[in-house]
């Protein structure tokens, strides 16, 4: 009999049953393993038949003992002091420059010149430009020449009429009338004084006389002169009566071609008035444009070839002008040669390609473009460390002259170094990773491309 205060025991259950019914679950679970080697091994079997290259570098990879770097690794990340220190260089073994394409050169010296290409115009030599203008206070009469027409020395340009002109001439006359009378006294009186038939003093008079009457007529003759006559013009004045002496006709002082003309027939014009401009043709300036970054490079003398696209004209001239002012809109300064132009086939104002002669400089080197890296404004190479197998330094260079193939460096680099010259920028990347990480990086000396 029990107490009704006891808790009652309640039996455990059975075990589940060992035997045949009791292993269905183990079962299932062993049957998919075994579908999932025989899976894998299809696979492999598969990448062996068709693949045996990629699938001998898998198993190399899976079989290879970590490196010491690798397993220093997998125990964590070291406290910053515990960290060697990095020297800033990359490590590149030649294995591991082969498997990502990396290649290297020597640098080479600066044998060939540098060429500038520039861009700029033509223009008359305003150095040379004759401006037609009066002299003096006078109407237009006549106009002979328009704008494009080409003249000779000596053609006919304006005919005009001036009262001014007309004094001019008639204080000539009288200075010319006076110095004569005074000249045939004098040599009158020569025979006089020396007959002894009149006073010593006299004659001395006569003299002083003829003198002045001969320089006021000289300063008469030239004031014409000055106005445009020429000699023959001044000859003819004696035989000129009323109107005649107020009128002129002004020639052209040289050969060229009219570029300006302002001047109205009829109208009124002074010493201040420019009516027509000549450009000779026999040369013309070339003006070019050279970027401030090259300006040190240009000098006065040196070699440039000229080219005129339109016409297939092709000419070579020197460095004869160096302007001291940058324009502000393009930051380029302003060079000029000269360029014969005899048959008048080039014109004002015509589009000029150039190519400017830099001479190679003592120092300076060249590279491959490729070997370039470009990074915050400043120019990187990655030059082999001497003495340190596989060792490569990030080194700024300053760069004359950037061209598709070839970089011209004027700092940085001696001849005969070696470089990177392909694959520079994945160094570059290398060495930027090594940097963010600063001496943390689990692997020392500076980031490693090697056999693996």
């Amino acid at each position: 009999m029990t107490s009704p205060n006891l808790p009652t025991h309640t039996p455990p259950e059975p075990a589940p049953a060992t035997g045949a019914q009791g292993r269905g679950p183990s079962k299932t679970r062993n049957a998919a393993l075994v579908a999932m080697f025989l899976a894998g091994a299809g696979i492999l079997a598969y990448l062996g038949w068709s693949r045996p290259a990629q699938l001998r570098n898998l198993w190399a990879s899976l079989t290879r003992p970590l490196s010491p770097a690798l397993m220093a690794a997998d125990t964590g990340p070291r406290p910053p002091a515990d960290r060697p220190p990095w020297d800033g260089l990359v490590t590149l073994k030649e294995r591991g420059r082969a498997s990502m394409g990396i290649e290297t050169t020597n640098v080479a010296p600066q044998t060939d010149p540098i060429r500038l290409e520039l861009l700029g115009t033509s223009e008359y030599d305003s150095e040379t430009l004759s401006q037609i203008r009066f002299m003096f206070k006078g109407r237009v009469d006549k106009v002979y020449k328009t704008v494009g027409q080409t003249v000779k020395k000596g053609d006919p340009l304006i005919d005009l009429y001036s009262t001014e002109l007309a004094e001019t001439k008639s204080a000539y006359e009288i200075k010319r009338i006076q110095w004569t009378y005074d000249k045939n006294l004098l040599d009158a009186r020569k025979l006089l004084v020396q007959g002894q038939s009149i006073a010593q003093q006299l004659f001395a008079e006569t003299q002083n006389s003829e003198m002045k009457s001969r320089r006021e007529y000289e300063v008469a003759r030239d004031n014409l002169l000055v106005y445009g006559l020429s000699e023959a013009e001044v000859e003819e004045v004696k035989g000129q009566v009323g109107s005649q002496k107020a009128r002129m006709t002004l020639r052209s002082p040289a050969d060229g071609i009219i570029i300006t003309r302002d001047v109205v027939v009829g109208n009124l014009y002074d010493e201040d008035d420019t009516l027509l401009v000549i450009a000779p043709l026999d040369h013309l300036w070339v003006w070019g444009n050279v970027f401030e970054s090259d300006i040190d490079l240009v000098h006065l003398g040196q070699s440039w070839e000229v080219h005129f696209p339109f016409l297939n004209h092709k000419l070579v001239g020197k460095v004869e002008y160096i302007s001291n002012r940058v324009d502000p809109g393009t930051h380029a300064v302003r060079i000029r040669t000269s360029v014969p132009n005899p048959e008048g086939r080039l014109k004002a104002d015509m589009l000029v390609r150039g190519l400017l002669d830099v001479p190679p400089v003592a120092g300076w080197t060249v590279i491959p473009r490729t070997a370039l890296v470009v990074a915050d404004r400043q120019y990187y190479v990655f030059v082999k460390v001497s003495g340190q197998a596989d060792k490569y330094e990030r080194r700024t260079v300053g760069v004359a002259q950037e061209k598709e193939d070839h970089v011209v460096v004027e700092t940085g680099l001696r001849a005969g170094e070696e470089i990177v010259s392909v694959g520079s920028l994945l160094v570059a990347q290398l060495y930027d990773d090594l940097k963010t990480v600063q001496t943390g990086a689990p692997i020392g000396g500076g980031a490693n491309v090697d056999e693996r």
